[in-house]
């Protein structure tokens, strides 16, 4: 049995960064589960363990590592507690490398405390050079049959209208908050630009033993689309119009190429800088045919390409 507590995080992390609880303490790094645990994270588990009211013998963590990240690795660290066979939970995360590359990691930080603190997502518990400590929540990953679930899927929808609907600090000059899926990449985007990002990530499964191939023959329909968009819409507490729904339909298409561009680029660079077992070059490849293959029923170039076009390019 999982115990859910209850994280201070202001008082302890204001405890944490002032030194005093380390002052008479130093740490080796601790190996558990062959995942090597480094003394400044190591340092920040105890006193979270300590604040909390546990006696953590660093022998007795479990280390498990957690799939389908493709920027950062992801574990969960747990240990036992007082009462009777229950266990503690934090979920701790390795920034990859070559991840400043991508996005500024203080601003992130200040995203990801900014949707914490509206009850968006999990709490963060604490900081160290190579990553930071999370709140961890008792959930299950959606699959990519959850995406297009008829009960799921309005309450995706429901949601990323929350998150725009956010009224985060700075430029806001690119329109919304945004992506939903990944909030480390988190900006302000046009909501259309949104869409399409879940729109694209539905070709995507990251839980097989080939999570980079991307299945374009389960991009959603027009109906599909349309149901989504016109919950988006109305989530907001007016019904939209037809006509509402089918432009906003309609710009999330185009913007699906300024998607490709983004995460084919980012399959690149990442297949040059991350160590992650991902296929990230094959990722890029599917991604830049795809621009190239809907270029131009957007763009109206005078020439369409065909699939034979693009892979005789790549």
């Amino acid at each position: 049995m999982e115990l859910k507590s209850t994280y201070p995080t202001e008082p302890l992390l204001h405890f944490l960064c002032s030194g005093e609880f380390f002052k008479d303490f130093n740490p080796m790094a601790v190996k558990a589960n062959g995942f090597i645990i480094p003394e400044e994270l190591m340092k920040i588990l105890l006193s979270l363990a300590s604040n909390w009211g546990d006696l953590m013998d660093p022998n007795t963590l479990k280390v498990v590592h957690l799939g389908g990240a493709m920027t950062n690795e992801v574990y969960r660290i747990s240990w036992p507690i007082k009462t009777g066979n229950d266990s503690r939970s934090v979920l701790v995360r390795i920034y990859g490398k070559g991840v400043e590359i991508f996005f500024n990691k203080d601003e992130e930080i200040r995203t990801f405390e900014f949707i914490s603190g509206h009850g968006q997502g999990p709490q963060l518990l604490g900081q160290f050079p190579d990553g930071r400590i999370e709140e961890f929540i008792h959930a299950r990953t959606l699959s990519a049959c959850d995406l297009r679930d008829s009960v799921i899927s309005p309450l995706i929808a429901a949601k990323l209208r929350e998150f725009h609907n956010l009224e985060m600090p700075g430029s806001k000059n690119r329109g919304p908050l945004g992506p939903i899926e990944d909030y480390e990449y988190a900006t302000y985007n046009p909501v259309a630009y949104d869409i399409a990002n879940h729109f694209c990530e539905m070709v995507a499964n990251y839980h097989t033993d080939t999570p980079h191939v991307l299945t374009y023959t389960s991009y959603p329909g027009l109906e599909e689309r349309r149901r989504f968009v016109h919950v988006y819409l109305s989530s907001g507490g007016n019904e939209p119009g037809h006509s509402e729904v089918e432009q906003l339909v309609e710009d999330a298409e185009k913007y699906t190429l300024a998607n490709h561009l983004f995460w084919g680029l980012w399959g690149i660079i990442s297949a040059y800088v991350n160590n992650i077992d991902f296929d990230y070059m094959e990722y890029a490849r599917q991604r830049f045919q795809q621009y190239w293959l809907r270029r131009p029923e957007f763009l109206g170039t005078s020439r369409g390409f065909t699939e034979d076009d693009v892979n005789d390019s790549a």
